[in-house]
């Protein structure tokens, strides 16, 4: 048997797994709880609302009907679909760019997770 917590909600006393947070009757006010604080309320804001925006969606719909291939399988000998329009530099690092396609690359959904990772673990080890 799967050990069991209550609800991190207040008050609430149902049983959730202990790898959950909230019981299913809690789980969606907080979902968006979470979804309103990071597109409206928090330094990451104006970047959600940026991949929110129209501009953002025609540019990146056109650049993978242009660019279908992920570059990064391509790079290996492998021919797999995009299916992520990426920010070679990243726009948390240059606001500037976004919108400029010579800093977009095509990617798989293994390879822009993988990219991703590695970026957030270089701007952790950074003091």
């Amino acid at each position: 048997m799967k050990p069991v917590k209550q609800c991190n909600h207040a008050g609430c006393r149902e049983l959730v797994p202990f790898n959950e947070r909230y019981c299913s009757k809690h789980k969606q006010n907080y979902n968006k709880q979470v979804y309103y604080t990071r597109t409206y309320d928090s330094a990451e804001s104006k970047r959600q609302q940026f991949y929110h925006s129209a501009a953002w969606r025609r540019l990146s719909r056109r650049f993978l009907e242009n660019n279908p291939i992920c570059v990064k399988c391509y790079e290996d000998g492998v021919i797999r679909k995009a299916d992520v329009v990426d920010h070679v530099q990243e726009v948390k690092d240059n606001w500037s760019r976004r919108l400029d396609e010579s800093n977009l690359q095509a990617l798989c959904n293994v390879h822009h997770n993988a990219k991703t990772r590695n970026e957030r673990k270089k701007r952790s080890q950074k003091p």
